[in-house]
């Protein structure tokens, strides 16, 4: 598997909307997502390394992909609240 992936939002804003030109319900994202999973089961099924080993891949894509949520997840609530702010202010403003 690859060492460095090039993850993005641009990226993968990018692939939902190919999706949803196919299918507009595949604006939600649980149905991008299942597209992605479905994705990835038929290219891993058309690889030519035996059974065994393909399977072996799923499982460690299905433990990377947790990897990556866990990551997000934890930058998500890592983050401060948005705060409510209103008007602008200045050096020397009271």
């Amino acid at each position: 598997m690859s060492d460095t992936l090039q993850l993005s939002g641009e990226l993968i804003q990018k692939i939902q909307d190919t999706l949803v030109e196919t299918d507009p319900k595949a604006q939600e994202p649980i149905v991008a997502v299942q597209y992605l999973s479905a994705i990835t089961g038929f290219l891993v099924a058309q690889m030519p390394e035996p059974a065994d080993e393909r399977k072996e891949y799923l499982r460690q894509l299905a433990q990377f992909t947790e990897s990556v949520f866990t990551d997000v997840e934890g930058r998500r609530q890592a983050a401060p609240p948005p705060q409510e702010a209103s008007g602008v202010w200045r050096p020397g403003d009271n």
